[in-house]
């Protein structure tokens, strides 16, 4: 094998257990999947010595057989290991991703994944420990020796070009380019390269799960890491049963063969593969021959596993030939519509939940047009595609609207249809209620599917609330932006709660918090984050403004949003009132920003001032987050999303006066606000992590499989 590069495989000093996030011991998941193992149990994990207080220890018992459920059980309880006990046998990658779900549960931040055949000591697993919690990035292998002290592994490569695997100690014989891989036998990897991969991919079953892990983490960015100073022992095909001489189990042939060209169809472009597809018969031949000629010579099934094992895999490789798409969208292609291309705030929150489901397998986003949403969406690795559809607003009232709102139905029913069945074969996630139809098509077409509500229309027409619970009332399972809305909800579609789960949207905060000025020298500067339309109420912070000014107050009012198309006329309106309060040289109408933080850093106090009902407010906590004091409407989903914050004030969207007042009330108090602030801004941060929000969203659209509340808890929770 040629020589591991540098850049990718080298020791890594162990530092500060500090620089991985918390002050205090991080835990460490040991996670083995045991399969008619209990002996290699015993012998190899139980026989170790203690692994330490910051271990656990979370053995998943894929079943085989009643009695060796029993002696894994038994052994479990006598060791206090944490047992999973799958109903069946899904697999090494299925049971790896439960066992260090489970192991998260525990407190565990970072997982080794051991075979059953594999012994570490506790202190390179304390070593491996510390490695993983300093490079978050990295997955981190130790170098394995058999029990004669032989290496047998200390780094691999796999040819891209032919899909040949690199011998530990040998030279590769593979001509192209080559990437680097670690075996999974004991392989270390971080909760921040879980969430960033999602982990195994459980369609292999068994064997090159670790190929396909590996090239994943690279992928996203991460690295791979051999301890060379680290020993673990690994008597390899310790797992495989009795056999004779080199030879090798069946299920060994059968899987390498096919589970080959399962990872070029994942991961390789169309030249790669079609390359693999007819190196196929040479690769498997070496890949019998592992287990020497004499086995033939005993029975023809080794041969007979590797050539079934080929035959499937060059199905699943001619599928991704032919199919656009490539072979996952057959089982883990996930659907998601959405209503509108810009990057407002349930937009924003649709980039999280499409970096959730990325995760696990292709995904495919539906959009209406072109826009900034669609730039972001290609560049975070989603399929968009352009489907004219139906969306309820209120231009629909007006006739024009409605004859839109038809045409737009019947001109997207055919292409909304081949993409449920095309790119929807994992789930559908319609996100906002105001495209039902995507889940009623959903529906009929079998297709399990989501709604994520972030509406909360309690002052619409009775009529036109029943219209928009359509969408949760026909879902397989429902999120739910905040309980305000989950209230109005609950109010036109009884019993939806129970398939419900709130969840608080996940929201990035800035790269770096910039501290409110010291002082406020020179005037105060205000700041109306959203659209403009007159339920975001503009309107009334321009009259803040001249309250303000009337007083005295030296001051300034930022405008950052953009007009819907149809609202032309009231952006008009809003000039008009700025030039006739003469305010013009205090107000900027800033236009539309894609990335906010540097507008909302040069503001000192930020004003939400709705005067219709909200179901959250991301750009209230967009200002927590950003350190800033912020004035909202004392209504709805507004105080929700600003409970709990000493730098946030609530107050009547109807009295401008009072918004003035809270304005001054900063002003007078600013030492104190400015305190405040700052520490609000890591609370908001932890309310609402991103990760944990990913977490949640990818559980209910690719892990749950049927109706009913998701066992989990909402999401950024204050109680």
């Amino acid at each position: 094998m040629t020589p591991v590069p540098a850049a990718s495989v080298s020791a890594v000093n162990p530092t500060d257990e500090t620089r991985a996030g918390g002050g205090g011991p991080r835990r460490l998941g040991v996670v083995v999947v045991n399969y008619g193992s209990s002996d290699l149990l015993r012998r190899n994990l139980a026989g170790a010595a203690a692994l330490g207080d910051d271990v656990r220890v979370v053995v998943v018992d894929n079943r085989s057989t009643s009695e060796e459920r029993s002696a894994v059980t038994e052994l479990a309880a006598q060791r206090g290991w944490e047992l999973v006990a799958s109903p069946g046998n899904p697999g090494f990658g299925a049971a790896t991703n439960a066992g260090i779900a489970r192991a998260r549960e525990l407190g565990c931040v970072t997982f080794c994944c051991l075979n059953p055949d594999a012994v570490v000591s506790p202190e390179v697993l304390a070593e491996l420990r510390r490695a993983s919690l300093a490079d978050p990035e990295a997955l981190v292998a130790p170098r394995l020796v058999d029990s004669s002290g032989r290496t047998v592994f200390a780094g691999s490569t796999v040819g891209l070009r032919d899909g040949r695997t690199g011998s530990p100690t040998g030279t590769a014989r593979s001509r192209g380019p080559v990437e680097e891989w670690l075996t999974g036998a004991c392989l270390v990897i971080s909760a921040v390269m879980v969430d960033r991969t999602g982990g195994y991919a459980e369609d292999y079953f068994l064997y090159w799960e670790d190929v396909d892990l590996s090239h994943r983490v690279q992928v996203a960015g991460g690295h791979l890491v051999v301890r060379h100073d680290l020993l673990a022992v690994h008597d390899e095909g310790g797992t495989q049963g009795e056999r004779q001489g080199r030879a090798k189990s069946d299920l060994y042939y059968r899987y390498n063969c096919r589970n080959r060209l399962l990872f070029a169809a994942r991961n390789l472009g169309r030249g790669d593969l079609v390359r693999w597809v007819v190196r196929t018969p040479v690769t498997s031949w070496e890949i019998l021959l592992r287990g020497g000629r004499r086995q033939l010579l005993r029975s023809p099934r080794p041969l007979l596993a590797a050539a079934r094992g080929s035959l499937s895999g060059l199905v699943i490789a001619l599928l991704a030939l032919v199919r656009p798409g490539g072979w996952t969208d057959a089982s883990r292609s996930v659907l998601v519509a959405h209503p509108g291309a810009e990057l407002y705030g349930s937009d924003r929150v649709l980039l999280e939940s499409v970096e959730a489901l990325l995760g696990a397998g292709p995904v495919t986003v539906a959009l209406p047009g072109e826009g900034p949403l669609a730039v972001e969406l290609r560049a975070r690795g989603a399929r968009v595609r352009i489907v004219a559809m139906p969306v309820l607003r209120k231009a629909a009232l007006r006739p024009r609207g409605a004859v839109r709102l038809l045409g737009d139905a019947l001109r997207g029913l055919l292409p909304a249809a081949r993409l449920i069945r095309s790119a929807g074969r994992g789930g559908v996630y319609v996100s906002t209620v105001t495209v039902p139809s995507w889940v009623v098509l959903a529906r009929l077409l079998r297709r399990r599917v989501v709604c994520h509500v972030h509406e909360a229309e309690r002052a619409a027409p009775l009529l036109a609330r029943r219209v928009l619970a359509v969408g949760p009332w026909l879902a397989d399972a429902v999120v739910v932006n905040s309980r305000f809305s989950l209230g109005v909800l609950g109010e036109v579609a009884p019993g939806v709660e129970d398939r419900s789960t709130v969840v608080y949207n996940g929201i990035r905060g800035p790269v770096a918090v910039v501290p409110p000025r010291d002082e406020l020298d020179g005037p105060v500067r205000l700041l109306f984050v959203g659209r403009l339309n007159p339920r975001k109420g503009p309107q009334v912070a321009v009259a803040a403004l001249r309250e303000l000014t009337d007083r005295g107050v030296d001051a300034r009012l930022a405008l950052l949003g953009s007009v819907f198309p149809g609202y032309e006329e009231f952006e008009a309106e809003l000039h008009a009132t700025v030039a006739a309060a003469g305010l013009d040289d205090r107000v900027d109408f800033l236009g539309f920003h894609a990335d906010v933080w540097p507008v909302v850093a040069g503001a000192d106090v930020v004003l939400i001032p709705s005067v219709l009902d909200e179901p959250f407010g991301n750009t209230a906590v967009e200002a927590v987050l950003g350190a800033r004091p912020v004035v909202v409407s004392d209504t709805s989903g507004l105080r929700e999303a600003a409970a709990g914050y000493g730098s946030a004030q609530a107050v009547d969207p109807q009295r401008p006066a009072l918004w003035a007042d809270a304005v001054e009330r900063v002003v007078a108090q600013w030492p104190s606000f400015r305190e405040q602030a700052l520490e609000d801004a890591g609370a908001a941060r932890r309310r609402h992590d991103p990760a944990a929000y990913q977490e949640v969203v990818a559980t209910l659209v690719r892990g749950a499989t049927g109706a009913g509340r998701a066992a989990v808890p909402p999401v950024g929770s204050t109680a």
